[in-house]
């Protein structure tokens, strides 16, 4: 059985798992990152992204496929409000060309990349980490003194490692387009699409496109009416099936135990409300590697010390993801007409005209419950409202 050793070993290389990898190792430390896929960065995903990515991560601005501005918002067929901006709110970029080159910045400093490898069981006790993985019909060992688990969301490694996992998702789907002639982002809530549920279209680049769902209920046909009513109202052609995956929408209770910790989907660590991980998961993964930076110089490998990731995350994460999941959660309980009756409010107030940071909502949902929206609410909801706090 071939066997490596390493400082640390990531399971899934996903922008949380990449992020890691590629801090550590330029810290210095060993680390082996495995991901049973061949292809790096291709899971399903729209790429949106907020302009604050650029403060953090600045070399996303060679993957930009499209900035926006602007936005409509429809409900039903007979009403849309525009959102307009001067300076771009939000970036579209090429998801799976970003997170390869973290990957490739990684190994550059020192991670051993092993692709197509699938984890099939580990050990974790007082004395390391061990992590088998199949490859090409032979097992392969790997040892370490940490664990991360970066494998996405509904992980059967995270219960193995002793972990639960997001009690609250919703399902996307999302097909390619091409010969798209759309200059701005559209979002759609109320016919054909179900209660709680909105669409979109989104222009990425070179006439090419997304056209998406998201809610909490599995669609028959995979959203196909909505896919088509669209191509209807754009002219677009449709390139590919459409794909569907499941997305956490509440962060998990536990992220850390001793010798492990849980980074990206796997952690629930994502928008609720818009279902958007790419930036969540990298300021976690550097969270993460800081408690780990520490635990390896120290040497100390306990849960008690691993908490602190926790700790470090509610801080920045926790009262943010708490409000947008209430936003979720509303917006689920409200009919077209509510939704019409908030949209015409919401153009003739002034919130318009607030500063939206598209990846920090609960700013702007405040604010919002601030005026006669908070009309809207009503038993349970209104109670839920009450018990949040805004920092």
């Amino acid at each position: 059985m071939n066997s490596l050793k390493t400082d640390v070993i990531v399971i899934g290389c996903g922008p949380g798992g990449a992020q890691t990898a590629r801090n550590l190792s330029r810290k210095g430390f060993s680390v082996a990152l495995l991901d049973y896929r061949l292809k790096v960065g291709d899971k399903l995903c729209t790429g949106i992204v907020g302009t604050e990515m650029l403060n953090h991560y600045p070399e996303v601005s060679n993957y930009v496929l499209n900035r926006s501005r602007s936005a409509n918002i429809h409900c039903d067929k007979d009403y849309f409000l525009t959102i307009e901006k001067n300076t771009t709110q939000a970036l579209i970029i090429d998801r799976e060309k970003f997170i390869r080159n973290i990957a490739i910045e990684a190994e550059d400093s020192g991670t051993i990349l092993r692709f197509q490898r699938l984890v099939s069981n580990f050990e974790i006790s007082d004395d390391g980490v061990e992590v088998y993985a199949k490859y090409d019909g032979d097992i392969e060992k790997y040892n370490a003194d940490v664990l991360v688990i970066a494998s996405g969301y509904g992980s059967k490694l995270a219960k193995r490692a002793g972990f639960g996992l997001s009690e609250h998702y919703i399902y996307g789907y999302q097909t390619k387009l091409k010969n798209v002639d759309v200059d701005k982002v559209n979002v759609f809530s109320g016919d054909p699409l179900p209660k709680g549920h909105f669409g979109w279209v989104v222009p990425t680049s070179k006439n090419k496109g997304y056209c998406g769902i998201l809610g909490k209920e599995k669609l028959q046909n995979n959203g196909l009416e909505f896919l088509l009513d669209m191509q209807q109202k754009f002219n677009f052609d449709i390139e590919g099936k459409t794909k569907v995956w499941g997305i956490p929408i509440s962060p998990v209770d536990k992220k850390s135990r001793n010798r492990s910790l849980l980074v990206g989907d796997v952690a629930g660590q994502v928008k609720p409300t818009t279902g958007g991980g790419i930036y969540f998961a990298m300021r976690s993964a550097d969270v993460a590697a800081e408690v780990i930076n520490d635990s390896l110089l120290t040497r100390d490998f306990s849960e008690e010390h691993f908490n602190s990731y926790s700790k470090k995350w509610n801080n920045i994460f926790k009262n943010e993801l708490r409000i947008g999941f209430f936003a979720r959660q509303f917006y689920e309980s409200l009919n077209s007409d509510d939704i019409k009756n908030i949209l015409n409010h919401i153009e003739e107030s002034d919130l318009i005209s607030k500063d939206i940071n598209f990846d920090w909502h609960s700013k702007i949902v405040m604010m919002a419950f601030k005026t006669k929206i908070k009309s809207y609410l009503k038993g349970k909801m209104l109670s839920k409202f009450k018990s949040l706090t805004f920092n």
